[in-house]
């Protein structure tokens, strides 16, 4: 389906949703708005110049109840000339997608939802160690708030109180990979990088259709006395893609296959509330059969468990929710060759408030590796509705670092980003 039939689509689907209830049992939110976007350097500034529609419908009764909520992006930075490639034109100058589009049927004193749905596991701020289920769209880089970027999965999903215990069973039918920035856009970078075609020759993939792309996984969530605690459980194929080098093909270049291995999850968090308004929360995970690209060994890929943990202390303020959390990811297995580091720290300093009757909403980040002068990254997102029927947001985003690294990779690419938007 091309990109313009998927945005009709969309609305069409939206507005027979609409028309099947009367207008005092169905819940509508609409927002039609402008977003432009500034580089702070170099040529060619405005990086955007975005049309976008938001709508979300929510209907009940007595059994059950249907949610969607949809999204039209049209850039018009991409007509005429522009300094990006063609492959970022036609993936960024109109696409629509579905941000949750599913049916919800009560099952005694459990819920059935099916469709297309986001799961949030975890406490994480914008950190994803218990947070696997759903990939990410960096079409915006790495930046984007998690609630912009996941990508919708169609799953089953049935979830029952038990006790002071929630569960949660999950079927996901389809798989969907990450989606890195397309090549050429303005978020394009050496952390997508794909290997270079006059070396490598990528073998088609898999298409990991049926019993090849399904994921399954399993969630509590309860109290230990005077600790909220969380247990998780995953299997489900790797959302970046993993090169296995296959030998060489008959040009002399080096055949790699591309692959979205299989793994499975095994997680915790815990929460407790020390009082005097801090929190102190922890999550760790263990990713099992986890496989990780290295060009130096021949006919396959490396294998090794790896952990992601995660420490953070929440503090409130009066109207400020100030957090700082540290996350490190280690290779239990590691050797030389693997395109990953045997460990990775992520450091972060968020502060989130709220002001003027919720009016203006505020969210300062500083986000770095050590040391700090190395990867570094400085966040203001502000968002104001001076009436019900307008929102307007700015952000600002600032990079510090090396190339190699998350943040340093955008260094001189700083941005400003406006948006306003009417509501209805």
């Amino acid at each position: 389906m091309s990109r313009a039939n998927h945005c009709r689509g969309l609305l069409a689907v939206l507005a027979a949703l609409s028309c099947q209830v009367t207008a005092d049992s169905l819940y509508r939110e609409a927002e039609v708005g402008l977003a432009s976007a500034l580089r702070l350097h170099g040529d060619d500034r405005v990086t955007q110049k975005e049309v976008y529609f938001k709508a979300s419908l929510e209907d009940s009764w007595d059994s059950g109840y249907y949610k969607a909520k949809g999204r039209i992006r049209y850039d018009a930075r991409y007509d005429g000339n522009n300094p990006y490639s063609a492959q970022a034109r036609d993936e960024y100058r109109l696409d629509a997608d579905w941000r949750h589009l599913y049916w919800g049927h009560y099952l005694g004193a459990g819920e059935l939802t099916v469709g297309w749905q986001q799961v949030v596991w975890g406490r994480a701020d914008e950190l994803r160690v218990l947070d696997q289920v759903n990939p990410l769209d960096y079409r915006e880089g790495v930046t984007a708030l998690l609630e912009e970027s996941r990508i919708a999965l169609p799953m089953v999903r049935y979830i029952r109180p038990l006790g002071d215990w929630e569960l949660e069973a999950l079927w996901i039918t389809g798989f969907e990979k990450n989606r890195p920035p397309a090549a050429g856009s303005e978020f394009d970078s050496p952390l997508f990088a794909k290997p270079p075609a006059d070396t490598f020759l990528v073998d088609s993939t898999p298409d990991y259709d049926g019993a090849d792309g399904f994921a399954y996984g399993l969630s509590g969530n309860g109290r230990l006395g005077d600790v909220d605690v969380s247990a998780v459980l995953l299997n489900a194929r790797q959302q970046d893609p993993v090169y296995a080098v296959e030998g060489l093909a008959a040009d002399g270049r080096i055949r790699l296959e591309r692959q979205f291995p299989r793994y499975t999850m095994i997680g915790t968090g815990l929460a407790l509330d020390a009082g005097h308004s801090i929190v102190v929360r922890s999550e760790v995970a263990y990713f099992d059969n986890w496989r990780l690209t290295n060009p130096t060994r021949a006919f396959g890929s490396d294998e090794s468990p790896l952990v992601k943990a995660l420490l953070g202390v929440d503090y409130l303020v009066r109207d400020w929710m100030i957090s700082a959390q540290w996350q490190e990811q280690q290779v239990l297995d590691w050797r030389a060759g693997m395109l990953l580091e045997r460990r990775e720290h992520l450091f972060t300093l968020s502060a989130e408030g709220s002001h003027a009757q919720d009016r203006l909403k505020s969210r300062l980040v500083a986000a770095f590796s050590p040391p700090a002068g190395d990867d570094a990254l400085l966040q203001a997102i502000l968002t104001y509705k001076p009436v019900d029927w307008l929102k307007l947001g700015l952000e600002a985003d600032l990079f510090f670092g090396r190339q190699g690294g998350t943040f340093g990779s955008y260094d001189q690419r700083d941005q400003l980003r406006f948006s306003a938007g009417y509501l209805f």
